[in-house]
C-alpha cells in the first residue's frame, strides 16, 4: 500500500532556501540532485575532515545558472 502525497512549492520560496544555505549544503544539494548518492558520505567525510573545501556557489551551480 502506498499513500500519496502533493506538496506546492513557489520556485522563489527554493531560490530564497538555496540562497540562504551554507557551501556545504549546497555542495550536498548538488550531490543528492545529481543521483551521485555513494559520493556524498565519502564527500561529506572529506569536508569535516578537512582534506577537501567545499565548493562556492559559482562552482555549484556553473553549469546550470
Amino acid at each position: 500500500m502506498s499513500v500519496g502525497v502533493m506538496v506546492e512549492l513557489k520556485v522563489e520560496d527554493i531560490a530564497s532556501s538555496i540562497k540562504k544555505m551554507k557551501r556545504e549544503d549546497i555542495e550536498m544539494l548538488l550531490l543528492l540532485l545529481s543521483g551521485e548518492n555513494k559520493e556524498i558520505s565519502k564527500r561529506l567525510k572529506e569536508i569535516k575532515t578537512g582534506r577537501v573545501k567545499p565548493l562556492t556557489r559559482e562552482e555549484t551551480f556553473k553549469d546550470v545558472l
